[in-house]
């Protein structure tokens, strides 16, 4: 990976949605998750899910279930709720995730 850098993380639409500062492989995708999970405290991984060009990673954090998101061909990046029950949990997520 060529230091890859966070240049914006956004809440939008019950979404967070993250903007890297350069063009990304999924090669790459290991390392930006974590990147972004380390801004987590205590989540736990539960399963990653690889696609062609794309790659979904679940994980717990307090108590909620979340995916965090990587489109290559789109170079989309994206944490959405897994339930409806995890909904109340996406902003304080979202401040961790911008916290620094």
């Amino acid at each position: 990976m060529n230091c890859i850098a966070i240049q914006s993380i956004n809440f939008i639409d019950e979404q967070i949605t993250v903007l890297f500062d350069q063009n990304w492989f999924q090669e790459d995708i290991a390392e930006l998750s974590q990147l972004l999970l380390n801004k987590v405290p205590e989540n736990h991984l539960k399963e990653i899910t690889l696609g062609a060009d794309r790659e979904d990673i679940r994980f717990q954090w307090r108590q909620a279930q979340f995916i965090l998101n990587f489109d290559f061909y789109s170079q989309s990046c994206w944490f959405s709720v897994q339930d409806e029950i995890s909904r109340s949990e996406i902003q304080p997520l979202f401040n961790h995730l911008t916290q620094n």
